[in-house]
């Protein structure tokens, strides 16, 4: 492998890790008056993204087990921040979706920052989501 290529694939592998360490830090900065982990407050966005979440499909996205994500719904029901919806032909099929203190917690950590920051993440996250897409596709 030529040496310019080995820099190249050197500085992606950095700068990945970079935005993902950033990203974290990001989230943690976000959840630090939460009395939620970064993990249980992302399970409340994706809630509100997709509206409710059957188990697991909380499971496959954290990369857990079905019994771990169980765990996590279980505090985020403790806190009365989600309901669990039983599928009326099969009983084992449970949907997770958010109560309105559950979205109210969602929106006020957002709240936190204003309007313009708020704006130029999401142009931000447009343009890496635009680029990655051309870059996979």
């Amino acid at each position: 492998m030529q040496q310019e290529q080995q820099v190249n694939i050197l500085d992606v592998i950095t700068e990945m890790r970079s935005v993902q360490h950033q990203s974290k830090r990001f989230m943690e900065r976000l959840t630090e008056d939460a009395p939620l982990s970064p993990n249980h407050v992302m399970l409340l966005m994706d809630l509100k993204l997709s509206g409710s979440m059957r188990i697991t499909e909380i499971s496959e996205r954290f990369s857990v087990t079905a019994g771990a994500a169980t765990s996590m719904c279980d505090k985020l029901e403790e806190q009365q921040l989600v309901y669990r919806i039983r599928h009326k032909v099969d009983r084992r099929v449970v949907q997770v979706a958010l109560t309105a203190e559950g979205e109210k917690v969602v929106d006020d950590i957002f709240a936190a920052l204003p309007q313009e920051k708020l704006q130029a993440m999401l142009d931000v996250f447009k343009q890496i989501h635009s680029l990655m897409a051309t870059i996979i596709d």
